[in-house]
């Protein structure tokens, strides 16, 4: 049996040799049974097949000098994900070390050194993450995230003010919103963002993959607009990125962050989106960037489980013994 993942094949997976797995009772969708057959039906591993294929996507990913413009290979890794997944990670709760790592992330993309924006980025994305947030979220919420985000400044008061001069994508030289359309742009978008904010909910309940893909869709679409708006003096990206993000999870998604060694693919494609109006090569880096945060959240944090319930195993404590001695 071979399960291909763009043009390459996890091969050496045969039946007999999974262990068999009783199925999860909401795995009852056409599509899931299609799927199913389609892979060999009876006696798989789900958990291992989606272990598999995620780590041939992130071998492959390190070989790759560039994201795959119309995303398909991560579009099928998401579908098969989401028609699969045994248990229902949830990304509402990120774990520390993946905090650290967006902060990091977050600040070398943007090239700050200074410790009061850094701090900043933490207190942002605590607030992120409150009930608060929550129940004040709206289009709005951005203006107090840019706030948190810098609480640390020398001048914390100018935070969340919409911007009084013009503004230019950097390295392009294209014209942005003109500020003295901020304020107009960003309340036509509250409706939007209202319907985002109740349909994240819907498709984390239902949990039908088109909807969620379609869902995905429509937050870079979102994104777009809200950096072409760039609503504020300084903080826009870091404060865009995180509130999709917050948009990400309520679905059921996980959150992304954008590594510095993919600035050039990131602002190459936000670019498109903003000068040219062609979004699909920002679409499908959201694709390859979920794909990215489903391994660090879900997958490999599988395997450090296995890992560790094999070394307690009688086998396992065996097998630390020998090497010991």
């Amino acid at each position: 049996m071979e399960l291909f993942i763009g043009d390459e094949a996890l091969t050496g997976v045969k039946p007999k040799e999974i262990k068999k797995l009783p199925l999860p009772e909401r795995f009852t969708s056409l599509e899931y049974w299609q799927l199913v057959h389609m892979l060999g039906s009876d006696g798989l591993n789900i958990p291992f097949l989606l272990q598999e294929a995620f780590l041939r996507y992130k071998d492959r990913k390190k070989l790759a000098k560039s994201y795959e413009r119309n995303g398909e290979w991560p579009t099928k890794l998401i579908r098969i994900y989401y028609l699969l997944k045994p248990t229902d990670a949830d990304f509402n709760k990120m774990k520390r070390s993946f905090i650290q790592k967006y902060v990091r992330n977050e600040s070398k993309l943007e090239d700050i050194h200074e410790k009061n924006e850094i701090a900043g980025l933490r207190v942002m994305y605590n607030y992120l993450h409150s009930q608060e947030f929550e129940d004040d979220f709206s289009i709005y919420s951005l203006n107090e995230l840019n706030k948190k985000l810098f609480t640390y400044a020398p001048f914390p008061e100018y935070a969340g003010v919409y911007r009084n001069e013009p503004r230019y994508l950097p390295g392009t030289g294209l014209d942005l919103c003109d500020y003295s359309m901020v304020r107009r742009e960003m309340y036509a978008l509250s409706p939007e963002v209202d319907a985002l904010h109740d349909l994240a909910k819907e498709v984390r309940k239902f949990g039908d993959v088109d909807d969620l893909l379609s869902f995905l869709d429509w937050c870079v679409e979102l994104k777009v607009k809200l950096i072409w708006i760039h609503p504020f003096p300084d903080g826009n990206g870091r404060t865009v990125r995180a509130f999709i993000n917050r948009l990400l999870e309520d679905a059921g998604l996980p959150p992304i962050y954008v590594k510095a060694s993919e600035r050039t693919e990131y602002h190459t494609a936000m670019n498109q989106a903003i000068g040219d109006g062609d979004l699909s090569a920002i679409k499908a880096f959201y694709r390859y960037k979920v794909c990215d945060s489903i391994i660090e959240l879900d997958i490999e944090d599988r395997i450090k489980r296995e890992r560790a319930e094999e070394q307690i195993s009688p086998a396992g404590t065996q097998k630390v013994k020998q090497a010991n001695n």
